[in-house]
């Protein structure tokens, strides 16, 4: 039976999830990929990784390379640049067993505001609330994943969203797989997706979320490392990460655009 798997976000994210979602279906048992829903990308570095990224992206709209030393970024750029690719970066930030601590003493230490309800997303979630998280990934200028990785169907993992009384949620922070068994990097998860509605900023939402996530995937999933990409200017997303003990690397997300397949808009990470 073939499932029909919810989209969300802007049609060219759309597409490029629905691309990336053919192709995973041919690459999944390759260490070399790794994918968390949004878009296949390169485990690590490799022999080709210039080669593999702009194979990537012309399948895609968008190739990302994890774990590339920062002192090769520049090099690999003007390489697929050349070729007419564009390219965008992230700073790569990961935690471990530093960060299971950092996250448990902020569980220990602050409670979620009393008016607010805590959601995990499964296969029974109402269709509207997993689309209204996604919205709210959006409103935050997240890129959402498909409907059933943040369901926790087609990855480990889970998406937890803190609802108000009228059932519309405030915050949210997910945690997926996304390496093969056998890469280098199995251990490390994806963590991350933190937004929260305006109106309740400042309120440690987003934090207590965080730290649920990636304690359940430490002492669940077996999860050993956390990582996510952040953009150089984004100060606030550093803090929060830092103060669950995760920190920036000597690595980026290094990404491979093909422009006039993914358009203008940035990849998010």
């Amino acid at each position: 039976m073939v499932y029909e798997e919810e989209y969300f976000g802007t049609p060219a994210q759309v597409g490029l999830m629905r691309r990336s979602a053919d192709l995973w279906r041919l690459l999944s048992s390759d260490p070399r990929f790794a994918s968390y829903g949004r878009l296949v990308a390169l485990s690590k570095p490799v022999a080709d990784t210039a080669e593999l990224l702009i194979s990537l992206a012309r399948l895609q709209g968008a190739g990302v390379c994890y774990y590339l030393p920062k002192t090769e970024c520049d090099a690999l750029f003007s390489q697929v640049q050349a070729l007419g690719f564009g390219t965008d970066r992230h700073e790569h930030f990961r935690g471990g067993k530093r960060a299971y601590a950092a996250s448990r003493a902020v569980l220990a230490k602050h409670e979620m505001p009393a008016d607010l309800s805590l959601c995990r997303l499964d296969r029974a979630s109402d269709t509207k609330v997993v689309a209204d998280v996604a919205a709210l990934c959006q409103d935050c200028g997240l890129m959402p994943v498909p409907g059933s990785v943040m369901r926790g169907v087609a990855r480990r993992g889970l998406t937890l969203a803190a609802l108000d009384p009228t059932g519309a949620p405030v915050a949210t922070a997910s945690a997926f797989g996304l390496h093969h068994p056998d890469a280098l990097h199995a251990g490390d998860v994806f963590w991350g997706m933190l937004a929260t509605r305006p109106d309740r900023r400042g309120q440690k939402i987003a934090l207590l979320l965080g730290a649920m996530a990636l304690c359940h995937m430490w002492e669940v999933e077996g999860a050993r490392g956390f990582i996510t990409g952040v953009r150089a200017d984004n100060a606030s997303s550093k803090r929060l990460c830092n103060r669950l003990g995760v920190e920036e690397t000597a690595w980026v997300y290094a990404q491979c655009l093909d422009r006039a397949l993914l358009g203008t808009g940035r990849v998010t990470k």
